[in-house]
């Protein structure tokens, strides 16, 4: 049986469709179940007997992270570590997502699994925090950290653009971060393959769209896709600028280019270019319209 968490956000919305639609029987649970409360987690385990734990819930509110730090230790740090713990007394697999937000952003080449973490924000850091957790608790796991990521369920990038786009003649968008949009569906369905190899050692991988941009190449790539599918219906002009334009709480990694070497060469698994996955989003939110 597999458990997964945060069934109700954006990820672990997606990750329940991909195991529907792949006959997979799971049980999903969001807040009803406090993955910070290890009795809770323990409770639920005790009745349900999960083999596989797929773990999206996440405080992934960055900003704000700054300001609630305890939040985001609790539920990215706390949690992963209730989840191990539980997971290596029952022998379950556990499935952990992470973010580029562990790295400091100062590489200029794709990062490997391997590379040293070095977080530069709280919520960086609590991912971090839930990352070392696992790999202590002595489970057998699977960490995937994934970058800029949008879906079909709840805010993101590209809903924010299209909203703006819509109401706006002219923006301006940062072009001095470096990354891959990543489509959640995409990784979604890596999810749910990967837990159907379970019988191999642990490990750290990487998943993004293939292919690098900025956050204005982004966003232009969204205006041109949008526009010739009637979800723009005017011109907008977009134009780049300096992340110091547009300051944050929270320090933003300027390269989260990850290597999806590992994957390739482990399970010969071919990960779509982010603007073809980017093409059919969009395809199916002018289908919905």
């Amino acid at each position: 049986m597999i458990w997964l968490t945060g069934n109700k956000g954006m990820l672990g919305h997606e990750v329940a469709d991909a195991l529907v639609s792949s006959a997979i029987p799971f049980i999903g649970t969001d807040r009803e179940v406090d993955i910070t409360d290890y009795v809770a987690v323990a409770d639920f385990t005790e009745y349900h007997q999960p083999d596989i734990i797929i773990n999206c819930a996440a405080y992934t509110a960055v900003d704000k992270a700054e300001d609630e730090r305890d939040k985001a230790f609790s539920l990215n740090g706390i949690g992963p570590k209730n989840l191990a713990a539980i997971s290596a007394i029952l022998n379950a697999r556990l499935t952990h997502i992470s973010t580029d937000y562990v790295f400091n952003g100062k590489s200029r080449l794709p990062l490997d699994e391997d590379a040293p973490t070095d977080p530069v924000s709280i919520y960086g850091q609590s991912k971090n925090d839930g990352e070392n957790a696992i790999r202590k608790s002595g489970c057998r796991y699977d960490i995937i950290r994934t970058a800029w990521l949008y879906g079909q369920y709840g805010p993101n990038f590209v809903s924010t653009m299209l909203r703006l786009m819509n109401k706006n003649d002219s923006l301006r968008v940062v072009d001095d971060q470096m990354g891959s949009p990543t489509r959640a569906g995409d990784l979604a369905r890596f999810i749910v393959f990967i837990t159907g190899q379970p019988l191999r050692d642990s490990g750290i991988f990487h998943f993004s769209n293939e292919g690098e941009t900025t956050w204005y190449g982004f966003a232009q790539a969204i205006y041109q896709n949008a526009r010739k599918r009637g979800l723009i219906n005017h011109d907008v002009d977009i134009q780049p600028c300096p992340s110091s334009e547009y300051p944050t709480r929270a320090v933003r990694p300027s390269y989260s280019l990850l290597s999806k070497r590992k994957i390739s060469e482990i399970f010969k698994w071919k990960v779509p270019g982010w603007e073809t996955s980017l093409s059919e989003y969009l395809d199916k939110a002018g289908v919905e319209k």
